[in-house]
């Protein structure tokens, strides 16, 4: 039996942002490594602690947990993954730069 292929999905918000990328574009195709990854149940993100959420992801997608990915070095991906063991989903509800990232979660930036 093969290896067991996990669910990623994005929100329209991260969707939008892929649409106006070209194909060839590094963020792009960094995020697309990513979903390939997620999809083999890779989870290399760094979690977020808790108290830092925004109430945005709280509210309107109702994570439990949320995680993080650097894309190069000015982008970030959020995640959250739902499900058990055997069946994982990867929900992705924002692709920021940096500096959105450092003020949506209150970090000084730079």
């Amino acid at each position: 039996m093969g290896k067991r292929k996990f669910r990623v999905f994005a929100s329209p918000d991260v969707l939008d942002v892929l649409k106006i990328l070209s194909d060839n574009d590094p963020i792009k195709l960094r995020v697309d490594r990513i979903i390939d990854e997620m999809k083999q149940d890779k989870n290399l993100g760094d979690y977020i602690k808790r108290k830092p959420w925004p109430d945005r992801y709280v509210k309107t997608h109702e994570v439990t947990n949320l995680y993080r990915r650097e894309i190069g070095g000015n982008h970030r991906l959020i995640y959250t993954i739902r499900g058990r063991k055997e069946d994982k989903v990867y929900q992705l509800p924002d692709l920021l730069t940096h500096k959105e990232y450092d003020t949506l979660f209150g970090y000084s930036t730079t």
